[in-house]
């Protein structure tokens, strides 16, 4: 069957735009007994109306359209039947006609006038038509019988309209209006965002660039489906996958161990599992495109790996794994080339014949992201296997990312980053992983168009669990719809397939799909045909556009599914060939373009490809190669065609070989693939290696052919394929050698290299003498054993230990030759027995105990001198020193020396009286810094609060001056204001004139205000104290007085002048005395007055009695008042002064201050000179005659001096 350019997209397109509900069918299909795909495989219409076509009719109509597209026909025509009333009342019909139908609306009218249309509307299918009638009654009627005219009986056409320009009716059905329900979205939060799932133009891309997937999740969510991600790990932990993840079954094969958790930076697989299966419809971030499968994580590639355990990663958890996903590969630089191990295919080949249960496991694999450097997806042999699926991307506006890899390898393409928007999915918790938060929307490369594939084929088996391997890429093939359909590389193949080797057969279409895999009948059994090697060995020209071709004519009759091409060819510049495959439809597949890769030869190299897809194989194949580059050549050496698929004709084994050539040719059994089974199919015996097919071994060496050509590559015609006398049976059974590589014994000691754990050294071998050397001697893969437990020179370490560890003389117990013995150095002492230990002061130390190894006098339990320096090497410093005090300062010998830099050995460094430690510990004074007494009043700076003022000081009393005298920090306390300082009275004897005869005596009297005051009198030039003065005046003249009251050293004054005169004698007895004296004041703040006489005139009479009376009481007045006047001076001198309570001996420094002489009264004193109190100031008042009055006191408000 070869479908029309066109036509299977648009069936693609109409079903994806109508649901099932849509469309309504009523024609009689007869025969419904046969499936679709039972009609397809056979390729011979049937004997029913569905299908009503005679040879040379089948241009156009329903065998033209995809099977999913007849399918959603076949159903609507059930729906009809099931309820006749939408055809009443329906007068439009969906018609297909064969023949005529394809041609014009203008040339197809009158038919459809013929059967009653009045109106004809053309659709996306050809032959397919909207006609409109009358009634939904009549319309029923005549299409049905027009449906049936191939029937010659019929009545409604007769023998002459029933002919090949007939419009012939092969299906209709009533085109019904309803109303649509919405698709499933789901309440994800960051759903909108995924717009590879529902693309809306979000973003900047186009609307319905898609995988057309919210359709199928109303009635496929993956349910019971197992995804396994195969990555750098997951995190399953992660809130939008946990809830499908099944820990149980997961593996870590980088860490041997159940935790597949990713480190922060691997993000890649986490990321895949949310576009694959992360949980959906749950008002929660993302969802995957099965949002309820079951997710596992199989951490594989975040380590170096190995064919071992890539194929243990694949075939891991087999029976429960459904579909593995792969968003890996080799390097995507353009000119890498690079295939998976033995192993790995051997994986594969499991996966496919033993995977789920037999059905087989879907292996997806990205197509690789190398676009930009022109690289091809065939060129991955991981891609390109024809049991992995390769997946190539689209962007959001439908065009191929600019890193998506064409190859012919492709099936499908699925959306990716590469356009306006990346893929939102899960990402790490927390910042690991591609970014801060727990999603991502920057997702991309075929990494992320894999997982989406892989969890919609989870919709899929979710819609059928009981498809193969096989019809899965049946089904993808069949559902894919085309995208960018501008590009120039659509074309279409022989079987109609619209294919494009950047996109392979297009874009996955999940609500395609999953409407196919519901109605699927399970394909045929594979059938596999190959050519056997084909030997060319041509010279490919250089720099040539012509191609150098090979034919193959194929026999087999197999409908084509994957075609392999194995290509061996020598180049010193590969990328410089293009190889291309032409099936007989003329269909080609481009296996290698020009590329820029500088890599040698392409060794067995195998392509494969999907564009041969339902093609039949029998016919002629081409493989074409060309050199399009200059100065390089090659040969092209051999090559082979495979072809898979399933068969038309009888091969029952399917084995390669007819049923009856089996039975008639080669003698094996036709229902037996492997008559002798050996591991060789009859086929490969017979076509391949020419080896008997019904004996399993042929050489005689031990191996069936089967084991020798497909587990070990040996010839199963040559007993010894390497030549090198060991059968090849014994190689593998026995020595566990390759039985294709030459075993030699290099050094001729009778043990073969693999015997022989030296085979370049004759005295290295089985059963030789072991010595100290570093070698195994006697191959039992144990090194110079025997010598861990002697000890040749007896220094405490064994002669292994010397050899092996410390690297010294086993024989000389001191290599280093340093006096102390190797075992010593290692197990004592921690030194190097290698290197010499110096005792460079010799000092008896070495170095390692000495702490200093330059000063003799440093050393171990050496005495400790207050220097700094730990002379005893116990990592103290002058530690005897902390607590000794060599001066008795109060100050240890260690603070002197490091804290205070004072003598240790003096106890007053600075010299200035004061011990060094009282001077820290006490009065905080620096004890480098000698401390003055200035004012020379016995206190030290730090203890005078004014040290320039000797009446300051500590302990002085405290006057009312304005002053702290006391050094208290209180200024006059426990002191009132004094009371004016002045005369309550002052009086003289003389008469007011002031005049005294020459030898007279004169009594001066004074009270001062404050009765504590001191009254000083100077009288003649003589001084007098005392209250009461009495002076005679012996000689004439005029003669001055002065009285003074005092306090401290504040006085006022008074002066006076007495006049002397001679002796006047009356003559009879009056006694008048005459004379006058003026006073006057003078003094600061003094008042004014004048003196007054005691008496009247007259008062004293001059006789010698009387003068005998007076001059005794004057002087003893005078004596009295003497007496009470130094009293009165004393007063203030004998409390001056605080005692001070300690000194030094030392004359010439002050008072030590009471603290201090408190705690150290054992220091001597020194004596202290007192100085000597003098007025400094005076008042002074004179009276007019006789006593004057007091003065006025002076003014304090600027303070007083003393």
């Amino acid at each position: 069957m070869q479908y029309r350019n066109g036509v299977v997209m648009a069936g693609f397109l109409l079903l994806s735009l109508l649901s099932p509900m849509m469309i309504s069918f009523a024609s009689n299909f007869q025969d419904d007994s046969k499936s679709i795909s039972n009609i397809i495989q056979m390729n011979n219409p049937p004997s029913s109306s569905f299908s009503n076509v005679e040879d040379g009719h089948n241009e156009c109509g329903l065998s033209t359209y995809s099977p999913h597209v007849q399918t959603a026909f076949k159903r609507e025509a059930a729906n009809a039947q099931d309820d006749p009333q939408i055809g009443e009342s329906t007068a439009k019909w969906l018609v297909v006609l064969s023949e005529v139908g394809c041609q014009s609306r203008s040339e197809v009218m009158p038919y459809a006038k013929q059967l009653g249309a009045h109106s004809l509307e053309s659709t996306i299918l050809s032959g397919t038509w909207i006609m409109s009638f009358e009634s939904g009654t009549d319309a029923n009627s005549i299409l049905s019988k027009a449906a049936g005219a191939n029937n010659p009986s019929d009545e409604y056409f007769s023998s002459s309209t029933a002919n090949d320009d007939l419009p012939f009716v092969e299906t209709f059905h009533p085109m019904r209006e309803t109303t649509r329900t919405p698709r499933l979205i789901p309440s994800d939060t960051k759903f909108s965002d995924q717009w590879h799932l529902k693309n809306t133009g979000q973003g900047g891309g186009t609307s319905g660039e898609d995988v057309n997937i919210t359709g199928a999740w109303d009635n496929y969510d993956g349910s019971g489906v197992m995804i396994a991600i195969v990555d750098d790990g997951l995190d399953t932990t992660h809130d939008d996958l946990s809830p499908n993840y099944k820990s149980s079954l997961d593996y870590d094969y980088c860490a041997n161990d159940a935790n597949p958790d990713p480190s922060s930076w691997n993000g890649h697989g986490t990321s895949a599992a949310g576009v694959a299966a992360a949980y959906g419809n749950d008002n929660y971030g993302v969802t995957g495109a099965s949002m309820n499968a079951d997710l596992i994580g199989i951490l594989l590639i975040a380590c170096s790996m190995n064919d071992n355990m890539e194929s243990n990663g694949l075939l891991h958890q087999k029976g429960a794994v459904d579909i593995y996903s792969n968003s890996w590969g080799p390097s995507d630089n353009g000119n890498t080339k690079e295939a998976p191990g033995p192993l790995m295919l051997a994986a594969f080949e499991e996966q496919a014949y033993g995977g789920r249960n037999g059905l087989g496991g879907i292996i997806t694999f990205a197509g690789g992201n190398g676009g930009s450097n022109s690289d091809d997806s065939n060129y991955d042999g991981y891609a390109n296997s024809r049991f992995t699926l390769a997946i190539g991307a689209v962007d959001d506006g439908g065009d191929r990312s600019y890193y998506s890899e064409p190859g012919a390898n492709l099936i499908v393409v699925a959306p990716s980053d590469g356009g306006a928007s990346g893929i939102t999915t899960t990402d790490i918790e927390g910042s690991g992983g591609y970014s801060n938060g727990d999603w991502t929307n920057s997702f991309g490369g075929t990494s992320s168009a894999t997982p989406l594939v892989s969890g919609i084929i989870g919709l899929i088996y979710d819609a059928d669990p009981n498809l193969t391997w096989r019809d899965v890429q049946h089904i993808l093939v069949n559902s894919a719809h085309k995208v960018d359909a501008g590009n120039s590389g659509w074309t279409t193949n022989g079987a109609g397939h619209e294919i494009n080797h950047e996109y392979g057969h297009g874009m996955i279409d999940a609500g395609a799909a999953t409407n196919l895999a519901a109605n699927w009948t399970n394909v045929r059994a594979e059938d596999n045909w190959t050519s056997g090697q084909i030997n060319v060995g041509t010279t490919i020209p250089d720099n040539s556009a012509s191609w150098t071709t090979e034919y193959l004519n194929v026999s087999a009759g197999i409908k084509v599914e994957t075609v392999e091409v194995l290509f061996d060819a020598d180049h010193n510049y590969r990328g410089d060939l293009e190889l291309t495959l032409v099936s007989p439809d003329g269909t080609e597949s481009k296996l290698i373009e020009k590329h820029g890769d500088s890599g040698n030869n392409w060794n067995e190299w195998l392509f494969t490809s999907t564009l041969h897809w339902d093609e039949m194989s029998d016919g002629e194949w081409q493989l074409k190669v060309r050199d399009m580059g200059n100065g390089d050549t090659g040969t092209w050496n051999h090559w082979a065609l495979s072809i898979h698929g399933t068969t038309i004709t009888t091969d029952s084994d399917g084995d390669g070989l007819w049923d009856s050539n089996e039975t008639d040719t080669w003698h094996t059994d036709p229902f037996d693939i492997d008559s002798d089974d050996d591991g060789l199919s009859d086929w490969d015996e017979v076509m391949v290696w020419n080896t008997d097919p019904n004996v399993n071994d042929s050489d005689l060496d031990g191996l069936d052919d089967g084991v020798e050509v497909n587990t070990h590559g040996t010839n199963p015609l040559d007993y010894d394929s390497d030549d090198d006398g060991l059968t090849d049976g014994d190689e593998v059974n026995i020595h566990n050698t390759n039985p294709t590589v030459y075993d030699p014994d290099a050094d001729t000691d009778g043990f073969y290299w693999f015997q022989d754990c030296n085979d370049s050294n004759a005295l290295i071998k089985p059963g030789a003498f072991e010595l100290l050397n570093g070698y195994d001697d006697n191959c039992n893969e144990v090194i110079d054993e025997g010598y861990n437990m002697s000890d040749y020179d007896t220094d405490g370490l064994s002669d292994y230990a010397e050899w092996h560890t410390h690297l010294t003389n086993y024989q000389d117990n001191d290599t280093d030759a340093d006096g102390l013995e190797d075992g010593e150095e290692v197990n004592v002492l921690g030194t190097d027995p290698l290197v010499y230990d110096p005792d460079t002061d010799t000092d008896s130390f070495y170095w390692f105990e000495d702490c200093n190894d330059t000063d003799a006098s440093i050393y171990p339990n050496a005495t400790e001198i207050l220097d700094g320096i730990d002379q005893n090497c116990n990592d103290i410093i002058d530690e005897t020193f902390l607590t000794s005090d060599y001066d008795e300062d109060g100050l240890t010998d260690y603070l002197e020396y490091h804290n205070y830099t004072t003598n240790w050995t003096n106890p007053d460094t600075d010299g200035d009286g004061i011990p060094d430690g009282a001077e820290v510990n006490v009065y905080m004074s620096d004890p480098l810094v000698f401390d003055p007494d200035e004012d020379l009043d016995n206190w030290y700076h730090f203890a005078d609060c004014n040290d320039t003022n000797a009446e300051v000081f500590p302990g002085a009393e405290e006057i009312w001056n304005g002053i702290d005298d006391d050094c208290d920090d209180e200024v006059d306390e426990g002191t009132s204001p004094p009371t004016e300082i002045g005369f309550a009275s002052l009086l003289t004897s003389v008469s007011s004139s002031g005049q005294v005869e020459q030898g007279g005596m004169v009594n001066y009297s004074a009270q001062a205000i404050d009765a504590n005051d001191t009254i000083n009198w100077t009288i003649e030039g003589s001084p007098y104290n005392g209250e009461n003065v009495s002076h005679t005046y012996l000689e004439i003249g005029n003669f001055s007085w002065t009285a003074c009251v005092s306090r401290e050293n504040v006085s006022t004054c008074q002066e006076g002048i007495i006049s002397v005169i001679e002796v006047i004698d009356t003559g009879n007895g009056d006694n008048t005395n005459g004379g006058g004296g003026n006073g006057s004041n003078s003094g600061n703040g003094s008042t004014g007055g004048s003196a007054t006489n005691l008496e009247p005139d007259g008062l004293f009479q001059i006789s010698t009695t009387y003068i005998a009376i007076f001059a005794l009481s004057v002087l003893l007045i005078a004596l009295i008042g003497l007496l009470l006047g130094r009293n009165n001076g004393d007063r203030r001198k004998a409390g001056q002064r605080g005692q001070p309570q300690g000194k030094y001996a030392n004359n010439q420094f002050a008072s030590i201050p009471p603290a201090y002489g408190q705690q150290q009264a054992n220091y001597p004193t020194h004596n202290v000179v007192e100085s000597e109190y003098s007025p400094q100031g005076k008042y002074v008042t004179q009276g007019d005659n006789g006593y004057s009055n007091v003065p006025s006191a002076p003014d304090f408000s600027q303070g007083r001096k003393r």
